[in-house]
């Protein structure tokens, strides 16, 4: 991804990976079941957190591998040009 570096699923395992890019606010965590997990990502214009924005808050999982990851890569690209136009 242009300007953000994501990492890989050991990163995700214990950590919250939270930033912006072009105006677009985004954190990404390791969701479901220890049984079923996911990467989830959530995206939302900035400049404000999550907690106090009013801005539309688009969310979407992916499969908990490296695979997973670069699916979450194309898809910030794409809502940073949707979100921050």
């Amino acid at each position: 991804m242009e300007g953000i570096n994501l990492y890989s699923t050991l990163y995700y395992q214990k950590s919250v990976f939270k930033g912006s890019y072009r105006g677009m606010n985004f954190h990404i965590q390791k969701g479901g079941g220890e049984d079923n997990p996911v990467l989830t990502a959530t995206a939302w214009k900035g400049p404000y957190i999550l907690e106090k924005t009013t801005e539309e808050i688009v969310t979407r999982d992916f499969a908990f591998s490296e695979e997973g990851i670069a699916s979450a890569d194309e898809w910030l690209m794409e809502q940073q040009k949707i979100l921050c136009l």
